[in-house]
Parts: C-alpha cells; structure tokens; sequence
C-alpha cells in the first residue's frame, strides 16, 4: 500500500515540473522497501534511469533491471533493457559481445532470432553513423555480397539488410559521386518487407529504421512525387511513435524526457515542415503552433536549437521573410564559432532566404563571404558562381535606384556573367570527372600497395619463426653430441673405472665429434652456397659409378638389418656436364635421408636417360611426404616432425647445388609406398 501511495505521488508530480533529485530519492527510498515484488522493482529501476543524467549512473540502473527481467523471464523488458546497454557500449566490444551473449542466453519464444538481429545489427549501424569509417563499410558491403542468402532464415537476412543500408549510407556521405540512393531504398523494402506480419512488439525497431532512413532518401531527392513519399514516411512515423507509447515498457514510464513521446511527435513535425508545400498551410499553421506550445517553456539550448530550426523552415513556406531573418540571425549568435559544419548550414540557410525575399543582398553578400571563409577550398567553383550570382544581384539592386536608364547595359552583363558561370561549371564538372578518376586508380594502386605489404609482412613473420625454430634446434642438436663428448671425456679420465668399462668410450667421443662437424659443415656449406646463384665449375662425368658407390658406401653404414637396397639403371654408362663433388652431396643426403626414415624395407636408387635429361631417383618405403609438403621442405630451417634429429638445412642446400648444376630436384608426390626425390640434370647434345 505504501509503494503505490509514493508511486502515485511521483507520478502526479511527473506531471507538472518535477524535482528530479526529490524524485530519484523517493524511488531510492521506496526500493530499500523489501515488501515490493520484483515486478514493480524492475519498473522502478527504468525510472530512475530516465531520471537520471550520469552515462555510468544509467548504465548501472538499467543492468539491475535486466537482472530482475532475467529473473522474472519478462521477455519484453530484457529485450529492451539490452537494446539500451548494447547501444551504450557499441564502442567496447567485450561489453558488447557480453550483453548480446545475455541475449542469446536469456531470450525466449518464435521471435528470438529477430530480437538478436537487432541487439547485433543496431550497435553496428550507430557505430557507422558517428564514426564515419568509409573503409569498414565498404568491407560490411563487400561482406554482404559474398554471404549466401537464406529467405528461409528472416531474421539473419534483417540483420544483414540493415548493416548493408547503414553502411552504403556511410560510403555515400564521404564519396557522394557515389549515387546508390535507389540501390538504399531496395535494400530497405526488403527490411520492410522481411519483418512485415510480426507482431508490433517486434517489428516496431524495424519500422522505424525503415521509415526514418527512407523519408531522408525521399526528400534529399527533391522531386514533388518523392516529397509526397517522405510526407507519407513522417505520417507512419507518428503513428508508430504513439503505437510504441501504448507498449507495456513505454506506456508506464512517466520520467522519461528527451524521448517522450511529444518529443518524438516534435521530431517528426519538424522534419513535416520541409513540405509545407504538399502537407499545406493549415497543416504548417497547426504544426507550428502546436511546437510552440511544446517548447515555450523549454529552456535548454539544445530545445531552442530545434525550434528555431523548425520555426526558420515554417517562415520561409509563409513568406514571412523578416520573422525568418531574425530566426536565422538568432540561431548564428548562438552557434559556437568553431562548430563549422552547424555555421555554414546556417548560412547557407540565410542565402537561399535572401535569393527568396530579393531585398538586403548587401548583407547576403556579406553572409557569402562568412560562408567562403568558412568552407575554404571545398566546392570553389560552386561558392564562386553563388557568389557572382549574388554580387550580380547586388549591382542590379544598386543600378536600379541609382540610375534605371543603365537597364540595357545591365542585361549584356547578366548575360556575360551566365556565360562565364556556365563556362566555370563545365570546366568544374572536367575537373571533379578527373578527379574522381586519378581517386579511382589512387585507390586501386593503394590497395594493391597494401596487400603486397601484408604478403611481405607475413614472408618476413614466417622467416622469423623459422629462424627462432632453427636456432632452438641447433642448440639442441650441438648441445647434444657436446654433452655425449664432455661427459664421456670425463669418464675416460676417471681413474676409477676399469678399461674394460672404458673401451667404448673413445668411439662414441668420436660419433659424437663426426657429428657435431658434420652438423656445422651443413651450417657452412648453406652460407657458402646461398651468397651466390652462379653455376659451379662443370666437366663431363659418368655418374653412374657414382651412384653405385654412394648406394653401396650407404648400405655399409646401414645398422637396420630389415632394409634392402636397390639399384635399378639400363644404362652401362651415364655421361653428363656436372660437378661430380657437388652432386655426390645431393645424392648422398637424399639416401642417408632415406635410411634415417625407413625402418624396414627398401631403398632403392635409379638411373635413367631421356628427354634430353639424366633423371636420378632414389625412394623408400618410409614414412613418406604429405603432398601439401612437397614445396615446403624445401625451405630453410623445415623439419616435418620436430623429434627427429636435423637442422631443417638438407633438402634446401641440395635444392641451392641442384640448382647452380643448372637442374632441378622435388619430391614425386604420385609416389604413395613412401617418398621418392627426383634429380633432373640437363644433357648437352
């Protein structure tokens, strides 16, 4: 009984001038009251945001009612209470993407997808709108050309509609030879159209979105036919804002304030009075009186803004000229002298009255020099032909009452000036066709510049990681065999073990020596062979003793009795311009590679002649080389598993000699049994 006395009392003070702090700490107080459902705490919480002018204050106000929404399953209140926290933080995307969690969590029943599709799309479309990025809408636009329509999915198709609109919206601002205003109005039909049978409740965020861009589209047109649509977009907008007045979350919310549903009203009747002309005079009469009342006693600047705004456009379509010239001379005074933008609009405002009135060029003159300044460089040509049109009109002025027998030579230098003008603008629309040509390759040329950077980048990232790889391999493959030659160094001194226990100490001091300098050969001989691409010393060789000898040495060394090795050629001898040290090193690692991965099986070695080519195989049934693969152990510092001792170096220094041989060498991936390398050296006829 107590909650609804004070509840009544607050709202009939909400109807006359309320005291706002009175108010918060009557609500503050009244929650500390644990008799309340949590119903009407929920309510009471939306209250005291709107009460409230603290971003953070709002913020944590709102979350409680979400908490208490979560709580009573009240779909309607979460649905709205994370439409305000998601709009708040489109700019944090953790907070963003927890709120829409929530939601996916949270919200219930057949029309879920559309509640998510504006939670995800909405922050989208505010974060465009004020942070004016042309490149990240050009990529939601390219996005969307490349996503695959789904009609059976309506509410995944709204979302990406209204990201697509918002952003073909953004690129048109900054690039307005960009005319896609007919490709927008498309795209907003299909919204329209994608949420038309849902309930109010549901599809009312939709219309609005809907209505509001596309009576902008309508009236930036300026086409009588186009101005009717935009009427009839305000229309529907009024209707919608008292439609969404009568929902369950609006209708009880008495405090809120600069989206009440009068101050929408005012929005929209502002925006009528663009089209005095089509909407008439008695409509513009009620409109104006009726914003007058609304904001006699509104006192803040911003309330004053609009106003006169409104007030300035309502002059102009009742030709009351002089109210219509203060108005514009008042909202100057009060525009701050570094908001440009707001100056130069209102300037602009003030020419085109004075264009209309055809009295006080003089101090539209002087309007247009303020606008110049303002403006700069941008659209030269189009301030200067308004400028010569308005001195034009100036000395017409003075001409006439100081000396009307000078009509005629008045007329010839009209005449003179049109042309002028009509020359600068062709000379204009040359410049900006070029202009907006060299943009386009500029563009192109940037964007191609870019990419190879990030292939370049994405290079050098690659050789840093494979460096950082190598090096840890290395030190693990030198810190091993030093580790076997220090200790085992230091048993052999030990005086207290016997020789027998000592004997084989020496050869393994040895393997692990051998080792360690083959290890740095490799370094050594990779260092050598990549400062230079330049073909070694050749002569005529018979490889074919070669390759018998290096299979045959191979197969002394091997300690796996399970392998069996091979050598397949037709040929009595193999005669080729080479350099026989330099390939004996190829072909030595590709075998002793073959033996390190085969446990068991064969090795086989082959050597054949044809195609104007002496073609060297050797293959194995080991483990085998993926095919993704068969380039990428050829680069530095690459080892298919990382346990297996190496340096990464083998393949890639037999690929620097094979290539200063003047051949080549790759792995034949049509070979399934295991891995089989192909050298391919050229015969001179």
């Amino acid at each position: 009984m107590v909650f609804w006395l004070v509840l009544f009392c607050l709202r009939i003070n909400s109807a006359q001038e309320i005291d706002i702090n009175q108010t918060r700490k009557n609500l503050l107080e009244t929650l500390q009251n644990n008799a309340i459902a949590p119903q009407q705490k929920m309510e009471l919480y939306v209250d005291l945001y709107d009460l409230s002018d603290d971003a953070a204050t709002k913020c944590a106000y709102i979350r409680e009612s979400l908490k208490l929404a979560i709580q009573l399953k009240n779909q309607i209140y979460i649905f709205e209470t994370l439409d305000i926290l998601c709009r708040n933080y489109k700019d944090e995307p953790d907070s963003l993407h927890y709120y829409q969690r929530i939601g996916e969590e949270h919200l219930e029943g057949p029309y879920k997808g559309f509640y998510m599709a504006w939670l995800k799309a909405f922050p989208s479309v505010c974060k465009m709108d004020e942070a004016e990025k042309p490149d990240e809408a050009n990529e939601e636009i390219t996005r969307y050309k490349h996503h695959k329509a789904n009609l059976s999915d309506k509410s995944q198709e709204v979302q990406w509609e209204m990201i697509l609109c918002s952003a073909m919206e953004c690129v048109s601002y900054f690039s307005p030879s960009v005319a896609n205003s007919e490709d927008r109005i498309v795209h907003l039909k299909n919204i329209h159209q994608l949420v038309s049978g849902l309930p109010f409740e549901v599809s009312y965020k939709f219309d609005w979105y809907y209505l509001t861009r596309v009576e902008f589209l309508h009236r930036a047109e300026g086409k009588r036919d186009e101005n009717v649509k935009a009427v009839e977009a305000l229309e529907q907008l009024e209707q919608l804002y008292d439609n969404q007045f009568e929902l369950p979350f609006y209708k009880r919310r008495a405090y809120i304030r600069i989206r009440s549903r009068e101050a929408l009203r005012m929005g929209v009747y502002s925006e009528m009075l663009y089209f005095g002309e089509i909407i008439g005079r008695k409509k513009a009469d009620e409109i104006y009186f009726r914003m007058k009342e609304y904001y006699q006693d509104k006192t803040s600047v911003e309330s004053k803004e609009t106003f006169g705004a409104a007030a300035f456009r309502y002059y102009l379509y009742t030709t009351q000229y002089d109210l219509a010239m203060q108005t514009v001379n008042e909202l100057l005074e009060r525009t701050d002298s570094a908001d440009t933008n707001r100056r130069t609009e209102l300037l602009a405002k003030k020419i085109s009255l004075i264009s209309q009135w055809k009295q006080h060029y003089k101090e539209g003159f002087e309007a247009f020099w303020d606008y110049t300044n303002l403006m700069e460089d941008s659209h030269v040509e189009e301030t200067n032909k308004q400028l010569a049109e308005m001195r034009s009109l100036f000395e017409v002025d003075k001409l006439k009452i100081e000396q009307a027998e000078l009509q005629a030579r008045y007329h010839r230098i009209t005449l003179v000036v049109l042309v002028v003008l009509l020359l600068i603008f062709f000379i204009w629309s040359l410049y900006q066709y070029r202009l907006t040509k060299r943009l386009k390759a500029t563009k192109q040329a940037l964007i191609l510049s870019n990419k190879k950077v990030a292939e370049e980048s994405e290079r050098a990232k690659a050789s840093d990681r494979m460096k950082t790889e190598f090096l840890q391999s290395m030190c693990h493959e030198i810190r091993t065999p030093l580790n076997a030659i220090c200790g085992f160094s230091t048993l052999l001194l030990n005086e207290d073990l016997d020789q027998e226990e000592k004997k084989d100490f020496p050869v393994i001091i040895e393997k692990n020596s051998n080792q360690l300098t083959e290890l740095f050969e490799d370094i050594l001989q990779v260092s050598d062979l990549s400062s230079s691409l330049e073909l070694f010393p050749m002569e005529q060789v018979d490889v074919l003793p070669i390759c018998v000898e290096l299979l045959d040495i191979c197969k002394e060394r091997a300690v796996a009795a399970k392998l069996t090795y091979i050598f397949e050629s037709a040929l009595s001898e193999c005669s080729v311009k080479t350099n026989a040290q330099y390939l004996q090193r190829v072909v030595e690692h590709l075998l002793n590679n073959a033996v390190k991965f085969t446990t068991a099986g064969t090795i086989r070695m082959s050597l054949s002649h044809a195609g104007g080519k002496v073609h060297i195989a050797v293959s194995d049934t080991g483990i085998g080389v993926p095919a993704d693969k068969a380039e990428y152990i050829f680069d530095r510092f690459t080892k298919l598993d990382e346990f297996t001792p190496g340096t990464g170096l083998g393949l890639y220094s037999c690929r620097l000699i094979v290539t200063r041989l003047g051949g080549s060498i790759y792995l034949d991936t049509s070979y399934q049994d295991g891995a089989r390398f192909c050298i391919d050296l050229p015969v001179e006829e």
